[in-house]
């Protein structure tokens, strides 16, 4: 069962994630992942390049319409002229196959890479949706989803000393403090 997002997402229900408040990124992420599993998006995020099974069957199903117009639209080129030879009969035969599949390909390519397509601007307009306005303007040039996801990702989980709310305030200090004494070597 393949699920073909509408062109308006819902969006991220929740606090969106801000720099302002790194403690809060594992509830984000967990709260996050969950809903975007909810909308069959979750996959976009983890999967580089990620092209669900299902595109390829759902444009082969469309693609039958589009012969099925075809037929309508060019009914002539599907006739096979009873007094022809066997021989002649079945080059038309062959010609008709060869037709219906060049139509059946071509409309298979442009369905799936169209559903392709509007999945992937779905997921990135999700996450865009769960995201503040700061980190919306630092990333906008950024259109895939999982890019996209990577860089929240790098820029929350890179220090975890930031992201640890059982790592408290003061140690955070202290550390900082320390790495910030200048050494001094005593002979």
């Amino acid at each position: 069962v393949i699920s073909l997002l509408p062109s308006s997402v819902q969006p991220f229900v929740g606090t969106p994630l801000d720099d302002l408040r790194p403690l809060a990124y594992t509830l984000w992420k967990t709260d996050f992942l969950s809903q975007a599993t909810s909308r069959d998006l979750t996959e976009f995020y983890s999967t580089q390049d990620y092209v669900p099974q299902g595109n390829r069957i759902h444009a082969l199903n469309i693609s039958k319409m589009y012969l099925e117009l075809d037929q309508v639209e060019h009914s002539e080129l599907c006739v096979v002229d009873p007094t022809l030879s066997e021989t002649d009969r079945d080059a038309r035969l062959a010609e008709i196959k060869a037709h219906t599949t060049a139509i059946q390909r071509e409309a298979i390519a442009l369905e799936a890479t169209k559903n392709l397509a509007n999945q992937r601007s779905a997921a990135h307009t999700f996450l865009v949706s769960a995201i503040s306005t700061n980190l919306r303007r630092l990333y906008q040039a950024t259109t895939c989803p999982f890019e996209l996801f990577e860089h929240i990702k790098t820029r929350f989980e890179s220090n975890p000393m930031d992201n640890n709310p059982t790592v408290g305030s003061r140690d955070k200090l202290s550390g900082h403090r320390a790495r910030s004494q200048p050494v001094c070597f005593r002979c």
